[in-house]
């Protein structure tokens, strides 16, 4: 079996899972899907959990410095604008330390985090589950191609 079938056969087992959990739960289901793009994005393996996760965890952290020094400034019309402005760069920034480079991993943590109504709880939340369905979905893929024998060009 290739392997692009079986990690489509994997995602498509655990997305439906994740729908189901998520609204159980009450968790926005796009956000882990948000983060399990991208650690399909930032390479897989150990190296997506290693750059995804922290990257996004840092964005949900620099997108709540912005909500909250926007709402000390609630006077001031221009003060989310400008926080968000402040927010972005440092999250740009930050890509000079090898463990927060990976800056869209930044930038969809600090969305999702907007996109929850800045429910800090749940964005960490389903930005985890995201990482891990990644992780699970590549484990099950690989053992899916190995059970089925070696991946053919014709399979």
């Amino acid at each position: 079996m290739r392997s692009t079938i079986a990690v489509g056969i994997t995602v498509g087992v655990l997305a439906g899972l994740w729908i189901w959990a998520s609204q159980r739960f009450g968790l926005p289901a796009w956000g882990a899907v948000v983060s399990w793009a991208a650690f399909f994005a930032a390479g897989g393996k150990s190296a997506g959990l290693a750059k995804t996760l922290p990257a996004a965890l840092s964005g949900v952290l620099w997108g709540w410095l912005a909500a909250l020094a926007a709402g000390a400034l609630t006077g001031w019309s221009g003060a989310l604008a400008v926080a968000v402005g402040v927010a972005a760069f440092a999250m740009c920034a930050q890509a000079l330390w090898r463990a927060l480079s990976f800056i869209p991993g930044a930038f969809l943590g600090a969305a999702t985090l907007f996109g929850t109504g800045v429910d800090v709880p749940a964005t960490v939340a389903v930005l985890v589950i995201g990482v891990v369905l990644g992780l699970v979905s590549e484990w099950s893929a690989d053992a899916l191609v190995r059970a089925t024998g070696t991946e053919t060009a014709t399979s």
